[in-house]
């Protein structure tokens, strides 16, 4: 998607913009709100094209650019510290999300209440949560924070194949259910790099408690402007995509 002059700087995609600190990329997140860590989808701004002060897609798999890098490094750092959500809240792809905007995405786009331990038991009776999913969670809740190798450990998921793409689906699951987060990098597998994951309630009680604050359609309202802000060429129909939501919910906030 082609993006205006007008975000094309707002998006930090010109050489003169690019961020220039880790400091200046938190500020940026603050200002955006929420943002892909590379790629195109639904007119987001990327985090990558940020630091490299350009637009177009990353450079593959084996071609990393050293701008790259410092994405890579600074979003670990980033997220590590609680200064901004990384993960998967809305699909099988990962985001950055500023702290001031996470309740109103939990508000608006959570199939459900998400801030005590229990309110898995909920969503899995409604049929909300799938049956692996609810496994690596209890496992999770048992063992505390926990890397993704001791997660597969800890909820019997160790294996190859068709078992470990089960436990990769199960932890997409739990963050788009907004049941968990990424909270930092542990070293404990044989590439030497993994997440460490924790439940949302733990890793940011605050957005979580002002979340409960806030009525879905308070959030989602909310959530839209901001989008339609960020993305002036964006649809209505392209942030019913993008947040998941109903045809019927989109009407409630439009009356």
């Amino acid at each position: 998607m082609l993006v205006s002059n007008s975000s094309a700087e707002r998006f930090r995609q010109l050489p003169h913009l690019r961020l220039g600190s880790i400091d200046e990329a938190a500020a940026w997140i603050d200002d955006v709100g929420l943002c892909l860590f590379q790629g195109e989808r639904s007119g987001l701004p990327s985090f990558y094209g940020a630091v490299a002060g350009r637009s177009g897609p990353a450079p593959r798999w084996g071609q990393h650019d050293s701008y790259y890098g410092r994405a890579w490094e600074w979003k670990d750092k980033l997220f590590s510290r609680r200064r901004v959500y990384y993960g998967k809240m809305l699909g099988d792809y990962r985001m950055l999300v500023s702290r001031r905007l996470l309740p109103y995405l939990i508000a608006a786009c959570a199939p459900g209440p998400v801030g005590e331990p229990d309110d898995y038991v909920a969503l899995y009776e409604d049929g909300l949560l799938g049956a692996d999913a609810k496994q690596v969670f209890e496992a999770l809740l048992a063992t505390g924070p926990a890397s993704t190798h001791r997660l597969r450990d800890a909820a019997h998921f160790q294996g190859k194949g068709g078992v470990f793409r089960r436990f990769e689906r199960a932890l997409t699951e739990l963050q788009n259910a907004f049941l968990v987060a990424p909270v930092g990098i542990d070293r404990d597998n044989r590439w030497k790099y993994t997440f460490r994951y924790a439940p949302l309630y733990t890793a940011f009680p605050d957005e979580v408690h002002r979340a409960t604050e806030l009525s879905s359609r308070e959030a989602t309202a909310f959530l839209l402007e901001h989008y339609l802000g960020l993305c002036p060429g964006a649809t209505t129909a392209q942030a019913q995509r993008l947040f998941g939501w109903s045809a019927e919910r989109l009407r409630r906030v439009s009356l």
